[in-house]
């Protein structure tokens, strides 16, 4: 009896185990398919036809995107903190859960969107020249 125990606790291990490798697949393969996501050694290459540059210029539209969603979180928090009392007190009596946190880090998250969408339209403007110089 102990041995089909064994036997048992081995085959539902394999099965978890399996189905986790099986999971982490499909996430790998999504990932894999998003067009946006760059490596930093591909930022590097790119910049040579205005198909590149197109590409570069939807991967920093995207990131701004991400910023610009982050920073409205972050915005969305501090207003909800602000309406709230303080509950957790630090040894100096301020709020560990602040909203000048929350505030300050929707401004640093607003200003790289602004950075992100400023390098976007840069490698917009890039592709355009490079097309324009093709054509001539």
């Amino acid at each position: 009896m102990t041995n089909t125990h064994h036997t048992l606790g081995r085959l539902a291990i394999l099965t978890a185990l399996s189905m986790a490798l099986l999971a982490c697949a499909g996430m790998v393969r999504a990932v894999a398919e998003t067009p946006t996501s760059l490596s930093k050694t591909e930022l590097k290459t790119f910049s040579t036809t205005p198909a590149d540059q197109e590409r570069l210029a939807a991967y920093y539209r995207n990131k701004a995107e991400h910023l610009r969603a982050k920073a409205q979180e972050f915005s969305a928090e501090a207003d909800y903190l602000a309406t709230r009392p303080a509950t957790i007190e630090s040894k100096q009596g301020i709020s560990c859960n602040c909203t000048s946190h929350y505030r300050y880090f929707a401004k640093i998250y607003t200003q790289e969107a602004k950075d992100a969408e400023t390098l976007s339209a840069q490698h917009e403007k890039l592709a355009e020249d490079f097309r324009s110089k093709t054509t001539q």
